[in-house]
């Protein structure tokens, strides 16, 4: 407790003095230091490829926000450098450091150096207590974990994406679904242990080497409500660590449907265009009105036909109208002839040209 002034200090007879437990200020700071557990060094590994910081055996991904790696690295030590100090009184800090952007990844530079100082006040008759300290910063350069793996070729699972019945994928399926998957990984290149280590395309479908579950299950996942395909999972045994945990490498299937988006098939006598497909329903186009109708998927998977081995692509332009009558020039031959102006697409000018096919030597327009 705070002593009567007039009295004479325990230790050094001071008088005239606030005393506190019969001390003086100077000598009650002697007998009761500041207790703060010192951080003398902290190791600061960093992974020379991705930038990966471990301290405390905390891992920190510096390209996660817009601070630069010195910040990064800043905030990091100071954050673990309080960690060890606990107080019940208000505190400031203030913080000093050689940390420098263009010496970090400099292998010449082997330490940097923080200084802090803890400026505390529990007794307001006393002026603060303050403490003073300096810690090296180790840095390591070093390989993380992520990045060994992926430069051994580690993978967790495997995409696939095939086609019904066995049959082999065309070449523009082919060309679809790789840029699908290119250009879903666009998605995930910040993320650091995402990545597709191989990716075979060949007639019989896609491959592809996955380093995470997590990024194979959303890649077949996204391919799957695109295509509206009927997506798989079978995983295999690959080894048992050392304390007894079974790994296992996960296959995810995406198995398309016989029939896809743009499918030119043909039902209940007509001829269709597949304008969207989901797990159980399909919307069809007819060629013959263009008129749209929203079939139950299994309905038209049992009975269609679909078409497109036997379609002649062509180019047409509409030339003149006259009432339901309309006069087209096939853009191959230029051959004019007349057509129901029912069958072309909606909207059609005079002079505009029109995608279609031939099929059995009659002609259809698609867009």
């Amino acid at each position: 407790m705070i002593s009567e002034r007039g009295r004479f200090c325990a230790i050094c007879g001071a008088m005239d003095e606030v005393l506190l437990d019969n001390l003086c200020e100077t000598c009650y700071k002697k007998e009761h230091p500041l207790e703060i557990e010192l951080l003398k060094s902290l190791n600061v590994a960093i992974c020379t490829d991705c930038g990966e910081l471990r301290v405390l055996s905390t891992r920190i991904d510096p390209g996660v926000g817009d601070e630069s790696l010195e910040e990064v690295i800043r905030e990091v030590v100071r954050s673990a450098v309080l960690s060890k100090f606990r107080s019940g009184y208000p505190y400031d800090v203030e913080f000093e450091d050689d940390i420098r952007n263009d010496k970090i990844m400099n292998y010449g530079v082997k330490e940097f150096k923080l200084r802090t100082k803890i400026t505390l006040q529990p007794h307001e008759e006393f002026s603060p207590f303050e403490k003073d300290f300096v810690t090296r910063l180790k840095m390591k350069r070093t390989i993380c974990n992520d990045c060994s793996q992926h430069k051994a070729g580690y993978f967790e699972a495997i995409l696939q994406v095939r086609a019904a019945d066995k049959r082999k994928l065309t070449d523009d399926e082919l060309d679809r679904f790789e840029g699908i998957i290119n250009t879903m990984m666009k998605q995930y290149e910040d993320a650091k242990l995402s990545y597709i280590l191989d990716m075979e395309v060949v007639p019989d479908g896609i491959t592809a080497q996955v380093s995470t579950k997590l990024l194979a299950s959303n890649l077949a996942r996204e391919i799957q409500a695109i295509t509206a395909g009927k997506l798989s999972l079978a995983y295999e045994l690959k080894t048992t660590k050392r304390d007894g945990t079974e790994v296992y490498q996960n296959t995810y299937l995406v198995r398309l449907p016989e029939f896809g988006k743009d499918d030119i098939i043909e039902y209940e006598k007509d001829i269709w265009k597949i304008r969207a497909i989901n797990d159980d329903q399909m919307r069809l186009e007819s060629l013959t009105d263009h008129k749209e109708r929203q079939i139950v998927r299994k309905r038209v998977e049992k009975s269609a036909k679909k078409l497109n081995d036997f379609l002649v692509p062509r180019e047409y332009m509409l030339v003149s109208t006259e009432g339901q009558t309309v006069v087209m020039m096939a853009m191959d031959n230029y051959e004019n002839f007349d057509d129901n102006l029912e069958r072309l697409p909606f909207n059609k000018e005079v002079g505009s040209t029109i995608k279609g096919f031939l099929l059995d030597e009659k002609n259809y327009y698609i867009e």
